[in-house]
């Protein structure tokens, strides 16, 4: 590929760099015409306009989407965020990518996704409560345990699945626990579901790190993003013996060679609201402290290209590019965010040796237990945390194994062989119901 055409391709939108993966493994499959068709467009796209009054007294009106993607495998499932660039092209994308996590990780799912373009930070309590009993009533049609299954997403929390469910009890009248996950403990949510995400993705790192025979104390780990996900991960991987050397948030970060504490970091980040709020107010720096413990000031940029063996992107999307790929230092990349990692970066990786995770492997630790809540909320039983545990364990590292199988069948990259098995068992499925 010419440089013009990777500057050119560099402003794909996140649908279309969705597409060009989903191309490769179509072509390499050699899958009929019709059978691309199904699985390049969403079988269903729903649009509502939320109006919400606010404490003021105005009124502030919301676009809303709830995209639904391939169902041949089951209910769709897919998490609702709300965040001022949540429209319909991204929703879109994480739907696509949500049918093939499920596929990837072998759960009775399908693919949706929900969001609502709004900045939920500017919003009282009152008004996000509000909000998200407009979207439930505007979409309660199109939801349901067997119908459409949703999730905390980015800015949702567990409170908003109870609101949610909540709503949704109210409009149909009916009890209905297992029609959206990640709820509260107290109402009908699945212990281990607050940190499965990141669990799903240690799980997978450590068979990683174990099958290339290396020895964690030996490995420094950078994670770009410390909420609930990439500061759980931070935890764990400084638990088992990894030296984490630099994390960071959406004010920068901080990074130390000698390594971090996670658990130190985390709080001060829930008292000052930032991961370098044990060294800085604002803009202003305690520089003989930060000299002491050996640490410095880092923005997501320079973290990204940090000397590590890991990096774990567990933030935005888009963040590693064909411009920034070759000053990546990382021997593996972990991908907890969605779509962290461009096309155009993953063949200089590809290039170079890097292994990438990519995220329809690596985060599906959180859907796999949603899977689990909706299990229970079927059922009405309660697992315990051993049991959420063993059980994330051992889909996490089937599907991985099933992924690294194919990738060295195959001679591809990790994300191509996580694509490949995830599609072909869609594939499977439609041919098997006649849909193709």
């Amino acid at each position: 590929m010419g440089v013009l055409s990777l500057s050119r391709r560099q402003f794909q939108s996140p649908y279309e760099r969705f597409c060009t993966v989903l191309e490769h493994v179509m072509e390499r499959l050699k899958l009929s015409t019709r059978e691309r068709a199904m699985l390049r467009e969403p079988q269903h796209e729903h649009a509502a306009e939320l109006s919400l009054q606010r404490d003021d007294g105005s009124a502030t009106v919301f676009p809303a989407y709830r995209i639904q993607f391939n169902n041949a495998r089951g209910p769709y499932k897919g998490g609702i965020r709300y965040h001022s660039a949540a429209d319909a092209d991204e929703v879109k994308a994480l739907a696509a990518l949500m049918a093939i996590k499920t596929a990837v990780v072998d759960i009775p799912f399908g693919g949706s996704k929900g969001g609502v373009q709004c900045d939920p930070k500017t919003l009282s309590r009152k008004e996000l409560q509000e909000l998200s009993r407009a979207y439930v009533r505007a979409f309660a049609p199109h939801l349901g345990a067997d119908i459409d299954c949703p999730a905390p997403d980015v800015n949702t929390t567990p409170e908003i699945m109870a609101w949610m469910r909540d709503e949704y009890e109210k409009v149909t009248r009916t009890y209905d626990p297992a029609m959206i996950t990640g709820k509260p403990l107290s109402y009908g949510g699945s212990r281990g579901r607050d940190t499965a995400t990141a669990r799903g993705g240690f799980f997978i790192l450590q068979e990683l790190v174990d099958r290339d025979a290396l020895d964690p104390k030996e490995l420094r780990v950078a994670i770009q993003g410390f909420g609930n996900a990439g500061a759980a991960m931070a935890i764990f991987l400084h638990q088992a013996g990894y030296t984490v050397v630099a994390v960071s948030d959406s004010q920068g970060g901080i990074y130390c060679p000698e390594g971090l504490d996670p658990i130190r970091i985390q709080k001060y980040k829930k008292k000052t609201g930032s991961v370098t709020g044990e060294y800085c107010k604002g803009s202003v720096c305690d520089i003989e402290k930060m000299k002491l413990d050996h640490v410095r000031r880092v923005t997501n940029a320079e973290l990204l290209e940090l000397p590590c063996d890991v990096l774990i992107p567990a933030a935005l999307d888009n963040v590693v590019t064909a411009e920034n790929a070759e000053r990546v230092q990382a021997r593996y990349i972990l991908e907890l965010a969605n779509g962290p990692v461009s096309p155009e970066a993953d063949a200089l990786f590809e290039e170079r040796g890097v292994t990438v995770v990519p995220d329809v492997l690596a985060n599906a630790g959180g859907v796999t237990v949603s899977y689990f809540e909706w299990s229970q909320g079927r059922s009405g039983e309660q697992w315990t945390d051993e049991q959420v545990d063993r059980e994330l364990k051992r889909i996490m590292l089937d599907a991985y194994k099933a992924v690294r199988r194919t990738a060295r069948r195959e001679k591809i990259s990790y994300r191509e062989a996580a694509f490949l098995v995830g599609v072909q068992r869609i594939v499977t499925t439609m041919r098997a119901r006649g849909w193709v």
